[in-house]
């Protein structure tokens, strides 16, 4: 077992959340690289919408899960970054290491569990999932609509992101090391 992954065990098994720095681009403009996220480990159920923190490609992930479906006999996730062109490849729910609980943006953290959070978080969950089905479709009938596609997804959600982020999230101050939410004991 890699040490990371000891370490988040030890932190999920205690209820622990930890604050973690966005350096990649695949979730603007939700995320933007130097945003930081607060990740509650556990085996919380993760719900349409909701920020995942897992391991791709020996790499930490934050995306969104836009919900389940079967493959090969099993359940398994699926996930996209909001700004990525495509679906993730499938996740095992066991891959998933935590979910996240606010968003700290400048000097300034935003609850993501507020029921107003939670409804922007849905309605983008369902976008991610049919927006990801719909550009791979274009992609493959005619690339260049999938680029054109691809483009208005960005701009479609920035829009929305200008529009909607604020006034859906409550402001909050986490401490990374506080109990879990999701009513789950240690």
């Amino acid at each position: 077992m890699r040490l990371l992954d000891a370490a988040v065990d030890l932190m999920g098994r205690a209820g622990r959340q930890a604050a973690l720095e966005i350096c990649g681009e695949s979730m603007r403009p939700s995320l933007e690289p130097g945003d930081q996220v607060a990740v509650a480990f556990g085996s919380a159920r993760p719900r349409r919408g909701d920020l995942l923190l897992f391991r791709q490609a020996g790499l930490l992930v934050v995306h969104r899960f836009l919900g389940r479906t079967r493959r090969g006999g099993r359940t398994v996730l699926r996930t996209r970054g909001d700004g990525a062109p495509r679906l993730d490849p499938p996740l095992a729910a066991e891959q998933v290491l935590g979910r996240v609980v606010a968003v700290r943006r400048g000097a300034q953290w935003f609850d993501l569990g507020a029921t107003r959070a939670r409804a922007y978080a849905w309605a983008l969950g369902w976008h991610g999932l049919l927006w990801g089905l719909a550009a791979g479709w274009a992609e493959r009938m005619h690339p260049a609509l999938g680029v054109r596609l691809r483009r208005a997804d960005r701009a479609l959600l920035g829009l929305v992101h200008r529009l909607f982020f604020r006034p859906c999230h409550p402001r909050a101050a986490p401490r990374p090391d506080r109990a879990r939410e999701d009513g789950a004991r240690p």
